[in-house]
């Protein structure tokens, strides 16, 4: 079986280019006037943080140095709580509107939309399919809602909307939209839940 191509590097303008298009969607998300004050208040919020370490450990991955990229990378998981590793490829104009317990693993393609708690991994198996090993590979403008989890190696499809609180292991067509079944509610069942140890 052949191995993947190793990813192409990225040079510091390409980096910075990356870096300005995710200020820019969440200006843009924002809806806010594109001032100095209201940039740094951007620049300062932790999903965008969480994108800016992210930006430059892989450009230092990239360039072959690993150790650089892995430290920034945790110094972003220790400041924003978002685990993405420099492994991950990420388009751009990437959003991540709650960083807290978001984790990325894999190919995402340009716009994607990450609210908190939301995660894409492994676990699945070892199949590479573009994203790593056992890892999926997202499209453009793919939403991931609150809770939502994308997990193994399959392919989401561009335009791609998932519901809060999903779990996808399967591959998603384009322009699809993903969503959990309706939880039960079971009566009188915490009273009966209480008696037992």
């Amino acid at each position: 079986m052949d191995s993947p191509p190793a990813p192409a590097r990225l040079s510091w303008a390409e980096t910075r280019a990356l870096i300005g298009s995710d200020l820019q969607r969440l200006a843009t998300h924002l809806n806010q006037p594109d001032s100095f004050v209201h940039r740094v208040y951007f620049f300062l919020l932790p999903g965008f943080l969480a994108l800016l370490f992210h930006r430059l450990s892989r450009y230092a991955y990239l360039r072959g140095w690993r150790w650089v990229a892995r430290l920034l990378a945790l110094v972003g998981l220790y400041v924003t709580r978002a685990e993405i590793p420099p492994t991950t490829s990420i388009g751009p104009g990437a959003l991540i509107s709650h960083a807290t317990c978001v984790s990325l693993f894999g190919t995402i393609g340009a716009r994607i939309t990450v609210t908190g708690n939301a995660a894409i991994g492994g676990g699945m198996g070892i199949q590479d399919i573009g994203g790593g090993p056992g890892y999926p590979v997202l499209g453009d403008d793919v939403l991931l809602a609150y809770g939502s989890h994308v997990l193994g190696a399959v392919r989401i499809g561009d335009g791609v909307h998932v519901g809060p609180g999903t779990l996808v292991t399967f591959d998603v067509p384009a322009g699809g939209l993903v969503l959990w079944d309706r939880p039960r509610v079971i009566r009188g069942g915490a009273q009966r839940g209480q008696g037992t140890a």
